[in-house]
């Protein structure tokens, strides 16, 4: 399914460097974002890695395979193991990058479905109907301590003093990975939200979907006003934007 698409990514008003990473194929309905960590330009690389091996994957795979639904959904899965292992294998063979990581969320639009896989924070969001929901659950300790009930939400998980930006998976920490995956039927209209937890760290949900319903606006002025929030807010992390919506039914 080829897509309408826009996107942006920015370094922020804080962060010296940008270790997002954005890569889009509209004519092959595919997208991957991510989003780096580590020293010097670590995460830089990581995330790059991460999206262009991934690609790659669904790229070959679209090119060499009739797939069903049930083999689409491995395809995009094995797609991010794939990416974790030459992330991993980069970082141990190169002394300045050992400890790189990255997030990464992926997805590829075929045959009427969206087919996604996530790892770490970064999110992929579906705007339908007026409402927005997640589709992805952030692999973060503020998450974890939500889901396990210790705290009511974010709010008060942060007011006793528990971070944002803590992981527990990302790419590159182990040559094994679990990956969450995942996939859904497209509708006519419905617009996918793709962002860094430079976006959504930043911006509340409600905020999100306000300026997603500005239907006067263009794709590519939404995801500006995005990225204009996010600054608004304080920018303390980089800025990474897409937003897809599907040609083809």
């Amino acid at each position: 399914m080829s897509l309408e698409v826009a996107y942006a990514t920015d370094v922020g008003l804080v962060r010296q460097m940008n270790e997002d990473y954005v890569r889009v194929e509209p004519e092959l309905g595919i997208v991957a974002l991510a989003d780096g960590m580590g020293g010097h330009d670590a995460g830089e690389v990581a995330s790059e890695v991460a999206v262009e091996v991934a690609v790659e994957e669904l790229y070959h795979a679209q090119r060499f395979t009739k797939m069903d639904a049930a083999q689409a959904l491995m395809v995009v899965g094995q797609a991010v193991e794939r990416a974790n292992a030459s992330v991993f294998t980069l970082a141990n063979q190169r002394r300045e990058l050992w400890g790189m990581g990255t997030t990464l969320v992926l997805a590829m639009f075929h045959q009427g479905r969206i087919f996604y896989a996530h790892v770490g924070d970064s999110r992929l969001y579906l705007f339908r109907d007026g409402e927005l929901s997640q589709l992805t659950r952030d692999h973060s300790l503020i998450q974890t301590v939500i889901d396990y009930g210790i705290y009511a939400d974010r709010g008060a998980a942060r007011e006793a003093g528990v971070g944002d930006n803590v992981l527990t998976r990302s790419l590159g920490a182990h040559m094994q990975l679990d990956v969450d995956v995942d996939d859904m039927v497209v509708h006519p209209g419905d617009l996918f939200l793709f962002c860094s937890d430079g976006l959504s760290g930043l911006i509340s949900d409600e905020d999100i979907s306000k300026l997603l319903a500005e239907e006067r606006l263009s794709l590519e002025s939404r995801v500006q006003a995005l990225v204009r929030g996010a600054k608004d807010a304080g920018g303390s992390d980089n800025i990474s934007v897409v937003l897809a919506r599907p040609k083809e039914f």
